[in-house]
């Protein structure tokens, strides 16, 4: 293999070492920034994980409470997972409303 030699006077040859370890310099400081992320990334990620592991133990803990409530009013369908509403309470007041119209039209009436 045939060595080439390229003259270069002194301010060209200063310039281009100077370039070069800017070059140097910004690559290093773009491997720092990069190995800075991936930690900063990994705690991020570890702090997430704890974050839902901690909130599935809430919900369950939740649940176990909600299981424990009245539930005054509603019951749930097991068969779909939804919650009924008991008619009763509208037979009620369907039933207490006319009783009121009716005590009122005897009272008109005397």
């Amino acid at each position: 293999m045939e060595t080439r030699h390229v003259k270069l006077d002194y301010v060209n040859a200063l310039s281009a070492k100077k370039d070069l370890l800017g070059a140097e310099i910004n690559l290093l400081q773009i491997v720092r920034k990069i190995k800075s992320y991936k930690a900063i990334r990994k705690k991020e990620l570890t702090t997430k994980n704890k974050l839902r592991l901690e909130l599935g133990k809430l919900r369950k803990q939740m649940d176990g409470m909600y299981k424990h409530l009245p539930m005054e009013g509603v019951k749930m369908d097991k068969r779909k997972n939804r919650k009924k509403k008991v008619v009763e309470d509208s037979r009620n007041l369907d039933n207490e409303l006319s009783e009121i119209k009716k005590k009122l039209e005897r009272l008109g009436k005397k």
